[in-house]
């Protein structure tokens, strides 16, 4: 179980002191894990104040319950939009419970609950499985830890694995930072998210290009509770002359994980009117990332980033549900791209790597995602970006509860998907 301690530091940066203390179940990855309140039906209707969440030794683990509205929009009680009164204050069908891997613990023989109704929740990764139990019990303690820390007047989140500054008006961050294992502060690795958006258009001969100036999201309504942060914003491409996109977008942050899904609608075949299409996404590492490495593992690719001499390469790869990272072999992030845009349309893309960096920076690392002839309709594009402090193998080990879902089995008995992943952004 981790506590934390928040303190202030000297330039109003805000760090996380983690005291970890290794109990039976060490020290994992803190995958998060989402159950709906479909999956536990005995406790639809129950007021959430009265829900409560044990280990099964009877300790109190950190947890929350978002309600979900009947449209798919999570209600969130702060900011100039909240909308609270979308909620009802009782557990409904799609509403979700949300708590850590992290926090369960492997049952034994004698333990479990023993004075009320609770409901058992395994969690089962490999040949590994945890158990929980969900209470409907108020004079249970609730956890005191929350893993989260958010300053919504600075746009800037902490947790004991990373913190992220906002950019106002933006979907992405503008600084971005790590927690060595053992450290009070961060080593602020990243100084922005270079965006590079380039097509032609009329018939391929006008070249068009925007940088993330041009991507505005606007966020009026957010959430935070102990496990996670949810940000809605309104998202719209200010392009120019071109009519721009609208939609409605989630960043949502976990203590190691954070998710950026985004709706993209093509109103009319791509290819009809544009040519040579591409966006970019790739961090700007600063001088603190020298000892730190660009890797894709897939692609047996281990590009030091420190080294004076310069490089400018593609590697050409479908970077859709794909993996990379930037590590110093104990601390970094990785970055998994899932798009529903299809692979054979994608011919061109791969991970790209500039050193030094034009912004600032000895290196940008990261992606090309090129579109080829889209057809009209909705796509979707989410961005993972996970944390560790347990070097690649604890990266590797988020991106796989990514792309690979643990199972949920209730009561012994019902089973379902981990739906951490599960996106509720709706387009607009």
């Amino acid at each position: 179980m981790a506590s934390l301690l928040f303190r202030s530091l000297p330039g109003g940066v805000i760090a996380v002191a983690a005291s970890i203390i290794l109990t039976a179940h060490g020290f994992a990855a803190a995958e998060p894990v989402v159950i709906t309140g479909q999956m536990v039906p005995s406790m639809i209707g129950t007021p959430i104040q009265r829900l409560r969440m044990t280990d099964p030794t009877g300790v109190s683990i950190p947890f929350q319950v978002d309600e979900v509205t009947e449209v798919g929009e999570y209600v969130c009680d702060k900011g100039e939009d909240a909308n609270p009164e979308q909620g009802n204050g009782l557990l409904d069908r799609e509403d979700e419970i949300v708590f850590l891997w992290e926090d369960a613990l492997r049952e034994t023989a004698g333990t479990g609950p023993e004075k009320d109704q609770a409901i058992s929740i395994a969690i089962r990764r490999g040949r590994e499985s945890r158990t929980v139990y969900l209470h409907d019990n108020p004079s249970i303690e609730l956890s005191s830890v929350e893993y989260i820390a958010y300053n919504h007047d600075r746009e800037l989140i902490e947790t004991p694995w990373f913190y992220a500054q906002f950019g106002h008006e933006r979907f992405h961050f503008t600084r971005a930072g790590v927690r060595p294992p053992g450290e009070v502060g961060y080593v602020d690795l990243t100084h922005e998210l270079r965006i590079w958006i380039y097509l032609k258009a009329l018939w391929g001969l006008l070249p068009v290009q925007f940088d993330e100036e041009n991507l505005v999201c606007m966020v009026k309504r957010y959430k935070v509770g102990p496990i996670r942060l949810i940000r809605r914003g309104d998202f719209h491409l200010k392009l120019g002359f071109l009519k721009g996109s609208h939609a409605a977008v989630n960043q949502i942050c976990y203590p190691q994980v954070v998710g950026v899904p985004v709706f993209v609608h093509m109103p009319f075949r791509f290819g009809n009117f544009f040519r040579d299409a591409f966006i970019e996404m790739t961090p700007v590492i600063s001088a603190q990332g020298k000892k730190y490495a660009f890797t894709v593992p897939k692609h047996l690719v281990t590009i030091p980033l420190g080294s004076p001499e310069p490089v400018d390469t593609l590697i050409p790869a479908v970077p859709n549900n794909g993996f990379m990272s930037v590590h110093n072999g104990t601390t970094g992030y990785g970055w998994v791209l899932q798009t529903t845009m299809p692979d054979s349309l994608l011919g061109g893309s791969g991970y790209l790597l500039n050193r030094p960096s034009s912004r600032s920076g000895i290196a940008e690392c990261g992606f090309r995602l090129s579109i080829n002839d889209l057809p009209r309709g909705d796509y979707l594009i989410t961005n993972w970006v996970m944390f560790s402090s347990d070097g690649p193998a604890g990266l590797l080990d988020a991106a796989r509860g990514i792309e690979n879902n643990a199972r949920i089995i209730i009561n012994g008995k019902r089973s379902f998907s981990n739906r951490f992943t599960r996106v509720r952004t709706q387009n607009r």
